[in-house]
């Protein structure tokens, strides 16, 4: 008569698979308990701060400004995603937490605009503060209500139907950025809209270049040349080359008017391109270029000399730069403060 041998199971393989049948057996409950999509709240913060609407499905929410029709106007604040384009959130402040309870926005750079940001899903309590000298922590109750359609139709970055489509009350069942059925569909739902570009690029360029179209691609291309040409930096500094010409209306007055003019030479020098290569600018051109005073400056003598005043003219020897730093499909550094005027 043969042997049987038992072979010993891996107590490993048998957890596993106790794991798998309860990870089934929730997600089957899931659907059979009926708890499968979550309710979207529109709420209305203000009409003319940082925050105007917050539209919330679950642990996600999406800023909408419509008053900010200059620029891209709805932001996402989820962590239920690995990566968010740079853009898509607010200023490009960075999410300290997203949950059910709400949401909270720290900036860590110490010259920001708005250094936090923190909304209650239970209060509907928001409050936003400041950096240092901009403007005063400001806090408001938001109002249940809106219009979602509205919002739909002004939004033109992130879309609002990225929370739509996202219902899902188990996230591993919401579609994703990347997904091509998924993408194409926020793709369509923005893509005629004005300051859209940016996220006309993000969609599409997160599909493989085999599942777009031709004049899906030819428009990824212009938006991206749009994106860095608009994200670049190009301008010209003055520098004196340290010689000149001048005119005096008095011969007695000839040498006074010399010094004069060198120093109102030297003073049309606001800045030198070091200052600007040493930040990655780099000269794309230079030019010869004389700066002239176009008529006789007056240099007042409060002492008396020269009956308290003296005339001269000047011609100043120096060298246009043309300096550019080339962008990225980013636009970074939108939360410094120097770039906000405040009273």
């Amino acid at each position: 008569m043969k042997r049987v041998t038992m072979k010993k199971v891996n107590p490993q393989i048998i957890g596993l698979v106790a794991a798998g049948s309860i990870g089934a057996g929730i997600i089957a409950s899931a659907f059979l308990l009926g708890i499968g999509n979550k309710k979207i709240n529109v709420y209305k913060c203000s009409t003319d701060k940082d925050i105007e609407y917050i539209v919330r499905s679950g642990s996600e929410y999406i800023i909408v400004n419509p008053e900010w029709v200059g620029g891209r106007n709805s932001f996402l604040v989820s962590q239920e995603n690995t990566y968010i384009p740079k853009n898509w959130l607010l200023l490009g402040i960075q999410i300290k937490t997203a949950t059910n309870q709400g949401f909270e926005l720290n900036a860590p750079e110490l010259s920001s605009y708005i250094k936090n940001i923190k909304f209650s899903s239970s209060t509907l309590e928001l409050e936003i503060n400041y950096g240092e000298k901009g403007n005063k922590a400001w806090k408001t109750t938001c109002k249940p209500g809106g219009d979602i359609d509205k919002l739909r139709y002004s939004a033109n970055n992130v879309p609002i139907e990225y929370l739509l489509k996202r219902s899902n009350v188990l996230p591993v069942f919401n579609p994703r950025l990347g997904q091509k059925e998924f993408t194409i569909e926020l793709y369509n739902a923005i893509k005629d809209k004005k300051n859209s570009t940016y996220s006309v690029y993000q969609l599409l360029s997160s599909l493989p270049v085999n599942v777009i179209t031709g004049d899906e691609s030819l428009r990824m291309k212009e938006a991206r040349k749009n994106l860095i040409e608009s994200n670049s930096d190009e301008f010209a500094v003055w520098e004196y080359g340290n010689s000149y010409r001048y005119g005096w209306q008095y011969a007695a007055e000839s040498n006074e008017a010399n010094i004069n003019a060198g120093n109102w030479c030297r003073e049309q020098q606001y800045s030198n391109i070091a200052e600007y290569t040493a930040k990655a600018y780099k000269v794309i051109d230079s030019t010869p270029e004389v700066i002239s005073s176009a008529g006789w400056v007056k240099q007042d003598y409060p002492d008396g000399r020269f009956s308290g005043y003296v005339n001269y003219t000047a011609e100043c020897d120096g060298i246009k730069y043309t300096l550019r730093k080339e962008g990225t499909v980013d636009k970074t550094d939108e939360n410094r403060l120097d770039q906000y005027r405040r009273n």
